[in-house]
């Protein structure tokens, strides 16, 4: 197989991201030509061009020469500017003379357009694949802690845990760091034979999430790949995606607080590497890096920074309930302090990639 050095690593990256920012970009072109808006250029990557070609409606499509990143230039301006600096002939296929509904819609539509992605991909995956499931089985019990001291054993089978029934060892887990100090009352097969067994997990500080959980004090056996029905395999998309976007919130609000190691900080560099890796792991393993990585993109640009989609839907909801838009030299203002923002995030976390 493939040996991880830099060439695979950049190889991996373009081959993982490019579609991921095609799609989205292809979010927000159609969107634009469903509004009426006339989309003067799509571009893969920022810079200088490296090939293109104009197609029947004059858009230019075309691969830039850096690629993090692409984007979508429609007619007219991103920020709101005073009706005499467009021309009148030509108000009608231009962004800013789109009705306001309209302009939200095109913004949107990229984010939304990664997250049925991220959701298509991972479903995808369930159905040709499998999903890979801990089953709730015990492995082995820890001495002298809760499930050790009410009886448990290794082998045994969680079937329901205050009659909620357990299909897969992730269910346990949540239920009781959920509840430490409270009774839960486990029901379990053991050679055929079901057992009842009353467990209060201890209570735990948990160092990562700073807050206190249950630990009873038991370790889950191996995964198994499971086939799935596709409607099994929508459901438990649907599932796996909105997970993955609770976990996103949390690792942000973490970040937010500073609360995060650097060393959990993915940038460019660590998602090369990652990337690189993948393509040696086979088609399965760069499907699903896509999906999570395309979900992280939607809900990033959801973000309400300026220069991010989120930033421009910030400035329309505020036009949209104040029925004008917001000066135009602090729109302006917003969008540079938004791209100075970006740009030291970037360098801080390309840093952490790098080991400072």
């Amino acid at each position: 197989m493939f040996e991880n050095t830099f060439l695979m690593s950049f190889i991996g990256f373009f081959i993982i991201l490019t579609p991921l920012v095609f799609i989205h970009e292809l979010g927000h072109y159609f969107a634009a030509i469903k509004s009426g808006v006339k989309v003067e250029s799509f571009s893969i990557g920022f810079g200088p061009e490296l090939i293109g070609f104009n197609d029947k409606n004059s858009t230019r499509w075309k691969f830039s020469l850096i690629p993090l990143g692409g984007y979508v230039k429609m007619k007219g301006e991103l920020v709101n500017v005073s009706s005499a600096s467009i021309n009148r002939e030509d108000e009608n296929n231009t962004f800013l003379n789109a009705s306001l509904l309209s302009r939200i819609f095109i913004v949107i539509s990229g984010p939304i357009a990664n997250l049925i992605l991220g959701l298509i991909l991972i479903t995808s995956i369930y159905v040709f694949n499998g999903r890979y499931i801990t089953p709730p089985i015990v492995d082995e019990v820890i001495v002298s802690q809760p499930a050790m001291v009410a009886g448990m054993q290794s082998g045994d089978k969680v079937v329901s845990i205050n009659n909620i029934k357990i299909n897969d060892f992730t269910e346990i887990k949540k239920i009781v760091e959920e509840n430490p100090l409270e009774l839960l009352l486990f029901k379990v097969l053991r050679n055929d034979s079901l057992i009842f067994l009353n467990i209060i997990p201890n209570n735990y500080f948990d160092t990562k999430s700073k807050e206190n959980i249950g630990r009873i004090g038991v370790k889950a056996s191996s995964s198994i790949l499971k086939k799935l029905s596709i409607l099994q395999a929508i459901e438990l998309g649907f599932y796996d995606s909105i997970q993955m976007t609770f976990e996103w919130l949390r690792g942000l609000k973490s970040l937010i607080s500073i609360d995060v190691d650097k060393k959990d900080i993915l940038g460019p560099i660590g998602i090369a590497k990652i990337s690189g890796s993948s393509l040696d792991a086979g088609l399965f393993s760069v499907l699903f890096l896509m999906a999570v990585l395309s979900i992280n993109l939607g809900l990033i640009n959801l973000l309400p920074i300026p220069a991010l989609d989120g930033g421009y839907l910030v400035l329309f909801i505020y036009e949209l309930f104040f029925r004008k838009p917001l000066p135009n030299s602090i729109q302006v203002f917003l969008l540079k302090f938004g791209f100075i923002f970006l740009i030291s995030v970037m360098l801080i976390i390309t840093a952490f990639d790098l080991g400072f």
